[in-house]
């Protein structure tokens, strides 16, 4: 019974991945290589809880460590970024999760229009306030960073996340 409903599981999480976006980087007029992101259903059919949504990815450089910020579709404007607050929770930094193959799972709210800061999370803690705009826009590293990304659902639909993204991933359910 537990391998079925295991079994049964994986394939619900199958179902909430959806098909990977590749990017092209050889992009010629610096616009988004890719289509957005489609809409997720929730996989359960119970109350509609609030819970974001997961964002597993790879980039085209190594943006470990770097603070991510999100742009508009031109990528000409920042419209989101964080508080230097907003990059710790309970004392440590809100890194995101290394995963298998070189994925990487969001902890951060970051999406598709998301680019990169030089600065580092560590660095951009310790700011007493964000930088300004103009800084910030100057300090950007990358607009087109991803190369490859998946939305898979609601953080709320995983018992333990890391272990069953790594089994998707794996078991090669995420086109690569």
């Amino acid at each position: 019974m537990g391998k079925m409903l295991h079994g049964l599981f994986l394939i619900m999480l199958i179902c909430a991945c959806q098909s990977t976006k590749k990017m092209n980087n050889e992009n010629q007029n610096n616009e988004p290589p890719l289509e957005r992101i489609t809409t997720m259903k929730p996989l359960s059919g119970g109350i509609n809880v609030s819970s974001p949504p997961v964002f597993i990815y790879k980039t085209n450089g190594d943006y470990y460590n770097n603070v991510p910020v999100i742009m508009n579709n031109d990528r000409t404007a920042i419209v989101s970024y964080p508080a230097p607050t907003d990059l710790s929770y309970g004392g440590k930094l809100r890194l995101p999760t290394r995963l298998v193959d070189g994925y990487l799972l969001d902890n951060r709210g970051i999406g598709p229009n998301v680019a990169f800061l030089s600065y580092t999370y560590q660095e951009y803690s310790k700011m007493k306030e964000a930088p300004s705009m103009e800084e910030l826009m100057s300090h950007i590293i990358s607009k087109y960073p991803l190369t490859v990304y998946h939305t898979c659902g609601r953080w709320r639909d995983y018992t333990d996340i890391v272990p069953q993204l790594n089994e998707l991933i794996e078991k090669e359910y995420m086109q690569k």
